[in-house]
Order: C-alpha cells, then structure tokens, then sequence
C-alpha cells in the first residue's frame, strides 16, 4: 500500500464572514489547493477506543514565504507513527504572492473540505502545525471560535510563531544556539513578517489577532492545545508570553513542554528529546485530552 496519497481539491466560494469574506468572494471555483494523505504503516491494536476515524490535519511552517508539504515528511510520519493516524497536509499559498489573509483562507478551506468531502467529524481531527503553521494554526482555531464553526478535537503548536513583530529578545539572544536567523530589520526586503503582511502595511497588521495571535484578546473556549517548544529558539520568549496568557482561561485545556537545549522544530530531527515529544503527542491525544473538566487548566513543564 502507498502511504502517500495525492489528494488535490477544489476550493469553493463558501460565502465566509469577517477578514476572509472579501478574499472568499473571488472565488471562482478553479482554483485547487495540493494535498496529501501520509497514511499509517500500522493502526491501533486496541478496536475499542474508537481511534479509527480520527485523523491530523497538519499545516506547515516556512515563515509564510517557502516550504511545502514534502519539506515536512519525516516529521509527518512520526507524527503517524506515533499516532498511527493519517495525517493531511496542504500547500497554502505563500508570500508574497499571497498575502495575509491568504493562507488562513486555505487552512480554513482544507478545514472544511475534510468535514464537507470525506465526512469526517470535527472531533475526530487534530489541527497540528509547527513555526509558522503553528501561528496559523491558532489564527484558524479563533477564527473558527469567533464565527461559530465547529472546533477540532484538539491542537499541537510546535515551535509556533505567533508574534510577528519580533518584538521578544530571544530573537537576538537565542542567535548562538538557533538555526533561525537573528531578528531581521523591521524595514528589510528579506523579511517573512514583511512578505506575508505586506511591506506597506506591515506595522498596520503585525499585531493583528489573526496574524499574531498572542495579540487574541483571550483564548477561552478552544480545544484542548499542546505546545512544544525549546529553550534554546528564537521564539523561545514569545511563546513562553503566550503560554501566560493561558492561565486566564476558565474553559481550555493547556499544557506548555519546554525542552532543555533544543532548538526551532527540533521534532523535525532524529533526535532522542523528538522521541520524547512525539511520545507526550501520542499520550495527549490518547489520554490528557479524556481526562475529567477539573483538570482543565494550564500547565507549564520543563522536560530536560
């Protein structure tokens, strides 16, 4: 059997409300989204626990600006792995040819075509996204609160990039340990933020909700969420400023793992800490997320 299913689909005008409306109103219905299935080498032994219909839609990073879905294989199929669930994944469009809100668009599209088209309930999906996927993971879930739609399962931010205005000094401090490049000039051509916003509007939409969302005013009522990231990353304080604002919610599930030593996306690689987090992923979604409405509440661990 191929694990790897070509999946492409037609976007349709879906009549959407809020920032996606006047994007969603051109649509024609020629356009298509590429799409993959990464099917499990193995599913659960286990024919009770009601696993077989539940799948990840994962969304990944690049800044906006580069990478697709093969950049993201290996970590796809760990997430398989150890999930032992197919994993959806999809092009969206990139800057700058496609601005913000364009690729919230297409998440939102994937989203729905997978609910719509292949029947799958909304709590059987898994939302996952790392770095800049991650950013846009959490811009479709309070999208998708704000609106009335119906929420996911549950979400995985790995890494996730939610605050394009660069403003936290581990952008700078992190420059030693990190793959990432340091802090890019807010009026650098080569700058992501720059590319996905819109150079002439950049400092108009850098601390929008749906472009930045630790600027979300609040994130109650969302699905339970896992984040993952190092110690050692550019966005290391950013995400440690979003974790914070957790511990005001009264109805979310929120559990931060912060890695000793690891870098941006260190799931992407072979590493000991990866098997670790990809196990925490599994027992997440397996267990965590089932356990009784007391435990809801946020949680911070330093994994070493």
């Amino acid at each position: 059997m191929d694990r790897y299913v070509s999946a492409p689909f037609v976007v349709k005008k879906l009549g959407l409300p809020g920032i996606l409306g006047p994007m969603d109103i051109h649509e024609s219905g020629a356009r298509e989204i590429v799409a993959h299935w990464l099917l499990p080498l193995e599913k659960k032994a286990n024919k009770d626990d009601n696993n077989d219909d539940k799948i990840i839609f994962y969304l990944h990073g690049g800044g906006y600006c580069a990478k697709d879905w093969q950049a993201y294989l290996y970590l796809n199929g760990q997430l398989s792995k150890y999930t032992k669930r197919p994993v959806f994944s999809i092009d969206y469009r990139l800057a700058p040819e496609t601005r913000f809100p364009g690729a919230l668009l297409d998440a939102f599209q994937a989203y729905f075509h997978l609910i719509t088209e292949y029947k799958i309930n909304h709590n059987d999906i898994t939302i996952v996204g790392d770095s800049a996927g991650g950013g846009l993971v959490m811009a479709l879930l309070v999208y998708l609160r704000d609106h009335g739609y119906s929420l996911p399962e549950a979400s995985i931010l790995i890494s996730p990039w939610i605050d394009l205005t660069y403003r936290h000094q581990s952008w700078v401090s992190a420059e030693k340990h990190d793959f990432l490049p340091t802090r890019p000039d807010p009026q650098a051509l080569m700058n992501p933020a720059r590319f996905y916003l819109g150079p002439e509007q950049y400092t108009k939409l850098c601390m929008h909700p749906y472009a930045s969302p630790l600027f979300v005013k609040d994130y109650d009522h969302l699905p339970p969420i896992l984040i993952q990231s190092g110690d050692s990353e550019t966005m290391t304080d950013e995400v440690r400023s979003f974790v914070d604002k957790f511990f005001a919610c009264k109805y979310t599930m929120t559990r931060h793992e912060e890695y000793e030593d690891m870098v941006h996306n260190f799931q992407a690689y072979p590493l000991l800490k990866s098997d670790v987090a990809f196990s925490s992923i599994q027992k997440w979604l397996d267990i965590d997320i089932k356990q009784p409405r007391k435990l809801y509440n946020t949680q911070k661990i330093f994994i070493q």
